[in-house]
């Protein structure tokens, strides 16, 4: 299942794991109800190696973890991440879509 396609043509998406539909949705509606959102910032570590650092948004600490990541990191790139339909899938059913 392609599920890029399916985020783009699909008005509606259901999840089936062993034989029962255990999600069905808008593709939007099923991101806002089972996605994290978070930002991802790449920064130069002690080592001058660059590592990534995520803060996951729409929690309390947020303000405080992105103000403390410019405070202490050297940040290079930051931009904002949504979870995919596949990665949606494998937290609701436990399993890749090939397994």
């Amino acid at each position: 299942h392609d599920m890029l396609e399916a985020d783009k043509l699909s008005d509606r998406v259901a999840f089936i794991n062993k034989g029962e539909i255990v999600a069905l949705d808008t593709p939007h509606a099923l991101k806002q109800q089972y996605g994290k959102r978070a930002i991802k910032a790449e920064v130069v570590g002690e080592n001058g190696r660059l590592h990534t650092r995520e803060i996951v948004l729409d929690q309390v600490e947020t303000v405080t973890a992105v103000q403390e990541l410019f405070a202490t990191e050297k940040v290079v790139t930051i931009h904002s991440e949504e979870a995919t339909l596949e990665d949606i899938f494998i937290d609701i059913t436990g399993r890749g879509l090939t397994g």
